[in-house]
């Protein structure tokens, strides 16, 4: 399904990795970075959780496609 360059950044988004790090190795202030943590923490969360919804969405949709051409319906599926 993925190819092992898929998990290789892009040359724009390395460069923006190496100025936040950058930025991040250059910061003295605690409360500063203490925020942009939590920021980025929740927003890895919610990352995960949509890509986490979509491949299940992806996967029943695959399963109903499969269980229509075996002239079946998905188990639990009232729109079928």
């Amino acid at each position: 399904m993925l190819e092992p360059e898929d998990f290789e950044l892009p040359l724009e988004k390395e460069l923006r990795l190496r100025v936040i790090k950058k930025e991040v190795d250059e910061c003295t202030d605690v409360k500063a970075l203490q925020q942009n943590l939590k920021t980025c923490a929740e927003s890895l969360m919610k990352f995960q959780h949509l890509s986490s919804k979509l491949a299940e969405k992806h996967m029943m949709s695959f399963m109903g496609e499969f269980l229509d051409k075996l002239e079946k319906e998905v188990p639990g599926n009232s729109d079928a």
